[in-house]
């Protein structure tokens, strides 16, 4: 047993060598993506492409394989749900698959996600999407070439990046939830437009809403639901997101429109919930599989249930709804009820990040077909504006006057993540599973809401799933937790009382 113990403790701190440079490159990406000056891109992917491969010879050395395969055989692996069991088996999957990559492809792979991003930016801005096709086309060959190297028997090769997300999961039974979720959203998403139509008004405004009022009610906001601000912080970007840069270091970032007077919040609800998740995982464990999220499924139920199941409820608004107006004069003539039709109203259209509920799913749906095309089909990236247009015009009825808000919208494929998209609806499903628990167990979760008391959530998700990591897999975790498997029918439920009473 001490032999094991050793080398139980080399492999680990193996591990957390890599994650030191791991957390380093995302250092540099957040600082990428928020401070960095316009001309210090060509440097930065240097520093990023140098360190992807520094991370790859310590993912991949072959001694520290030597120590898990050692170790998968050891006592430590013995209780399959326990922690070292399950660091055990996440690094040894880890590992087995980052050998397969030649550091030739896993340089490449940074250099163009780091350039792609910066060029992603300056394109969205010009409204050109010729300026981004180069690196587009870059990035789409060599995330085929990894996912044909790491294809297993009998699945696909989109399946190969899916997993490297959602671990175990099958791009032929996602599409087949998915089209079970498509087939009975459409009727809602029509009866609660037309509804909207017959009895509501949109909420109008003749001024701006200042940019340092939204700041600071969001802030307010993500105080209050528990993201701790001694172990965080929140900054600006053009597209919001999440990273973690330590145990104690998690950023989370949000964009404010004077258009909208809600926009700013819920992008920071929505990454408050991804960093309340980072800061619940267990800290002795940073660095290895029972320190880390259990998929990004379950990462996106933890900030679609805090941006919509939260932020999007009778009670939060009567709780926020005061001290918005303190804030926001603009407010100080809307009602309750007002507002919350406001940010309720279903109504497709062209922005993913700022969808409602009911349509949101249509906009994954599209982005997961055009995934699948791209990595198993003949879909060319040059070709992807058209076929966006049509499948928007398909599932949603709309189309975009331009590819700054149609195919260069998001970031996520000027940053490689290909076989990402599809986890935000299965957080979706994830995520009404967990609240509809949650509920049953704390009682009636609107009423603490109303009160501010936001505690008692974030408690519960902390100890069912939170301080769980990855000793799971995703779907396991979810199921061990609600006592049922993945299902479409509590987000069904959750939307037809919320939208069709």
């Amino acid at each position: 047993m001490a032999d094991q113990r050793e080398i139980l403790d080399k492999a680990y701190s193996h591990a957390r060598r890599a994650n030191l440079v791991s957390s380093t490159m995302a250092l540099l990406e957040w600082d990428q993506h928020t401070y960095m000056p316009e001309l210090a891109g060509e440097y930065r992917s240097d520093q990023i492409t140098w360190l992807s491969e520094e991370l790859h010879s310590l993912q991949t050395n072959s001694q520290y394989g030597e120590w898990l395969e050692t170790l998968q055989n050891s006592d430590f692996a013995k209780v399959p749900e326990s922690a070292h069991a399950a660091n055990i088996r996440g690094l040894l999957r880890d590992y087995k698959k980052n050998v397969q990559l030649p550091q030739r492809l896993v340089s490449a792979l940074a250099r163009a996600t780091s350039r792609g991003q910066q060029i992603w930016v300056e394109a969205r801005s010009k409204n050109d999407f010729g300026m981004f096709l180069p690196l587009l086309d870059e990035i789409v060959r060599l995330r085929i070439e990894e996912a044909t190297i790491l294809k297993q028997p009998g699945r696909t090769r989109y399946d190969s990046l899916l997993d490297q997300y959602e671990e175990g999961a099958d791009s032929n039974e996602i599409a087949l939830v998915f089209q079970g979720l498509q087939k009975e959203l459409v009727p809602i998403v029509q009866q609660a437009s037309d509804r909207e139509r017959t009895h509501s008004k949109k909420l109008r405004f003749s001024t701006p809403h200042d940019v340092e009022s939204q700041r600071k009610l969001s802030q307010l906001v993500a105080i209050r639901i528990g993201f701790d601000f001694q172990r965080g912080r929140l900054d600006e970007t053009a597209h919001p997101f999440c990273t973690t840069l330590g145990p104690n270091d998690h950023r989370i970032l949000t964009r404010y429109l004077t258009d909208s007077y809600s926009s700013g919040m819920y992008g920071v609800l929505h990454e408050a919930g991804h960093g309340m998740y980072e800061q619940g995982l267990p800290v002795e464990h940073f660095g290895l599989p029972a320190g880390s999220a259990a998929s990004l499924g379950v990462h996106e139920s933890q900030s679609r249930l805090w941006e919509n199941m939260v932020g999007r409820s009778v009670g939060f608004w009567k709780w926020l709804l005061p001290m918005a107006k303190s804030l926001m004069p603009e407010l100080t003539d809307v009602t309750l009820d007002q507002v919350v039709a406001d940010v309720n109203r279903v109504e497709p259209s062209l922005i993913r990040v700022e969808a409602d509920e009911a349509t949101y799913n249509l906009h994954i749906f599209v982005r997961f077909e055009l995934e699948k095309e791209l990595i198993d089909g003949d879909l060319k990236p040059r070709d992807l504006p058209e076929r966006w247009h049509s499948l928007y015009q398909k599932m949603l009825g709309v189309k975009s006057p331009n590819d700054a808000d149609g195919v260069l919208q998001d970031v996520h494929w000027s940053a490689g993540l290909i076989g990402y998209f599809p986890t935000y609806a299965l957080g979706n499903l994830y995520a009404a599973q967990l609240f509809q628990t949650a509920e049953r167990d704390l009682g009636d979760l609107e009423h603490m809401f109303e009160s501010g008391e936001f505690q008692p959530l974030l408690d519960w998700l902390r100890t069912n799933i939170h301080s769980k990591g990855r000793c799971q897999l995703p779907h396991l975790l979810v199921q061990s937790v609600t006592g049922q498997r993945l299902s479409a029918q509590p987000f069904l439920s959750y939307l037809r009382r919320k939208l069709l009473p």
